[in-house]
């Protein structure tokens, strides 16, 4: 495979409404599309978005990077494998969201040349997984009208976002939403790194009887937040204490932690992810695909690594509708609480007005 066109485009989206947490508010995404051409003609498409407070590279990282990329791509030649394909990224020294960006488009060039390249690669892959809800800060009222209405529409698993100044705010919002939905709903729950140790195991301690599926990030520190994981009922989901797929191989290897979220376009790409993957399942470890709010081109590689996944739990793919207006149509739009991939159309063909 050899590519004789590269290309990429600013795009920028708006969130209907800000997305509050504990340690930020998002109000939109900015990020690239890159279109690559590979010699018989076959076009595909990666995204590259970085995520402000999360992300090691800026946006203007990102686009410094590729302009070089620009010529430098053009008569890249690879064999079609995984290993290849990594092995000569490498000479670039991308930033992760720019490793995202080029392994989601090289993998999408590969499934159009062989078909059988995905079935090859992406074994046992679900025809449908289901999808956490993601519920923001608010007044109490709103979230539960908020979940009322996720559960309208199928959904059975919410993430509540927590970490108030005042912990007993937390503590009777969780307690309301028992109390309306007793266990017909799983919780999980997310407090941003808001906690320290002590008070982190304090508050886990009078959590604990609502059943609580994880926990994410309770302590501001990745040391006390495995050692939490010793003792604590709850389970501990490890999320931005990760700096690296390198952490997260440590996690599994030298801890309890039973769940890690990981973010591939935050984290270095699609081809380490699916290697994470395969190795958390064979020590019995639980990954859990998260968005990083990508456009709908983004979320489609998303989609893929979820759907390689084994284990039943939910994904946090719930994004579409948090953007007025995305860069194309969402093709994997939650249906019923899930999101549906047939692997037979993959890679999606977007319709998107590039100039």
């Amino acid at each position: 495979m050899t590519i004789n066109n590269f290309k990429y485009f600013p795009f920028s989206l708006k969130l209907n409404n800000p997305f509050q947490t504990s340690s930020q508010t998002i109000t939109g995404r900015n990020g690239f599309i890159i279109s690559i051409t590979d010699e018989l003609g076959n076009t595909s498409f990666g995204e590259c978005s970085p995520l402000p407070g999360l992300s090691f590279e800026t946006y203007e990282d990102a686009e410094r990077i590729l302009k070089g990329l620009q010529h430098q791509m053009i008569g890249f030649s690879a064999e079609e494998n995984f290993n290849s394909v990594a092995e000569l990224l490498l000479e670039f020294h991308l930033v992760p969201s720019l490793q995202f960006a080029l392994e989601q488009a090289i993998i999408g060039l590969m499934i159009k040349r062989n078909r059988n390249f995905i079935k090859d690669i992406f074994v046992n892959v679900k025809s449908e997984f289901e999808v956490n809800a993601v519920i923001a800060f608010g007044e109490e009222e709103d979230i539960l009208n908020r979940i009322n209405g996720k559960i309208k529409k199928g959904y059975g698993t919410f993430k509540i976002k927590i970490g108030r100044d005042d912990f007993d705010l937390d503590f009777r919002l969780i307690q309301s939403v028992r109390a309306e939905y007793g266990d017909s709903i799983k919780i999980r729950l997310d407090a941003n790194r808001k906690w320290s140790f002590e008070n982190a195991k304090s508050y886990l301690e009078r959590l604990s009887i609502f059943g609580i599926e994880y926990i994410e990030e309770p302590c501001n520190n990745l040391r006390d937040n495995l050692k939490l994981a010793q003792t604590s009922i709850i389970p501990i989901a490890l999320d931005e204490s990760l700096s690296s797929i390198k952490d997260a191989y440590k996690v599994i290897n030298e801890s309890n932690i039973n769940f890690i979220i990981l973010k591939p376009m935050i984290y270095g790409g699609i081809i380490s992810s699916l290697q994470l993957i395969k190795v958390a399942g064979k020590n019995n470890r639980n990954v859990i695909i998260s968005s990083s709010f990508e456009s709908a081109v983004g979320k489609s590689a998303l989609v893929l690594l979820a759907a390689s996944i084994s284990h039943s739990f939910a994904h946090g793919l719930d994004t579409s509708e948090y953007f007025k207006q995305d860069i194309c149509k969402d093709l994997f739009e939650v249906e019923n609480g899930k999101i549906f991939c047939d692997i037979k159309n993959y890679p999606p063909q977007f319709d998107l007005v590039l100039s």
